[in-house]
């Protein structure tokens, strides 16, 4: 799933690319991506506007659209996009051909949008004035699309419910120490608690707990403020990181101009099970901690 460095990567792509641009058209083949409204409703709700601002809050994409009234700008609605699993927006353009289960999606411009086989499975293409699109590829197909009033979008529970952006200054030792004295589970789990922090996911958390020395199943509790400290600086030390080398590839991540990230050419133990420690040369662990994996160094990172 897209961590907080691969969405924010897109959101900065789109900001550079289609904000301002007016919504012209709406196709989707996969209208479960479209949740708590019915889809001709969601359609009628967005065309005509213009996307006058794109934020990020977490995991999620938060378009914000409205008009502009005697040159100043009205925002009026927010789509909030979640890309789930395997779900990337990307820009580019593309020409839907058939109808049915015969129905094909042609990309019409060359380079990695249309010959990177995850860049393939669009499910829903928002066509913008100026020409350009903003499609979803997804896989999966788990990504989730809706459409609300800005009151109705942020303060929905979901938003509500999220902690502080993990590089925000509101995250910080002071913030998450006390919270952590009161969780009797292991520190990875915690951090991938979303209203502990947001934006923090399994790539990260496993990234981060090897700079802070610190073992995956620690319970959270037992950590000592230094630990703390260390640990909220290595946090933010690897989301900037994957930011600058715009996010990981793993597997299916691409950035909104179809490109892999490059984080994953530098991870220090995810994805590296069985290879050397960049620190002790000791084989990388791959455990299981609940439903997710975690990868750490067995000597660098003792329990």
């Amino acid at each position: 799933m897209p961590e907080l460095p691969e969405v924010q990567t897109i959101v900065s792509d789109l900001r550079k690319k289609i904000l301002g641009g007016k919504i012209t058209g709406f196709w989707t083949n996969t209208p479960k991506i479209i949740k708590g409204v019915a889809l001709n409703k969601f359609r009628k709700e967005i065309l005509g506007f213009l996307i006058l601002d794109i934020r990020r809050r977490g995991k999620n994409i938060l378009f914000y659209l409205g008009k502009i009234q005697k040159g100043k700008r009205k925002i009026e609605k927010v789509i909030l996009a979640h890309q789930k699993m395997t779900g990337h927006f990307l820009i580019g353009k593309w020409k839907v051909v058939g109808k049915g289960k015969s129905q094909k999606i042609i990309p019409l411009i060359k380079g990695p949008i249309a010959e990177d086989p995850f860049n393939q499975y669009i499910r829903v293409i928002f066509n913008l004035s100026g020409g350009w699109q903003l499609g979803l590829s997804d896989l999966r197909k788990f990504a989730k699309l809706t459409v609300g009033s800005v009151e109705e979008i942020e303060n929905s529970k979901e938003m509500r419910s999220l902690g502080p952006e993990a590089l925000s200054s509101e995250f910080s030792w002071r913030y998450l120490y006390p919270l952590l004295l009161k969780k009797k589970k292991s520190i990875k789990s915690v951090l991938l608690d979303q209203e502990i922090v947001a934006g923090v996911g399994n790539i990260y958390a496993d990234e981060a707990l090897f700079l802070a020395k610190i073992h995956p199943q620690k319970n959270a509790s037992t950590l000592k403020i230094d630990q703390v400290k260390k640990l909220v600086q290595a946090i933010k030390k690897v989301l900037r990181k994957s930011i600058a080398l715009r996010g990981t590839s793993i597997i299916d991540y691409r950035d909104a101009f179809g490109r892999r990230g490059g984080y994953d050419k530098v991870c220090l133990v995810y994805g590296r099970e069985g290879l050397p420690c960049p620190s002790c040369s000791t084989p990388i662990k791959r455990i299981k901690i609940g439903q997710r994996s975690a990868h750490f160094c067995p000597r660098c990172q003792k329990q």
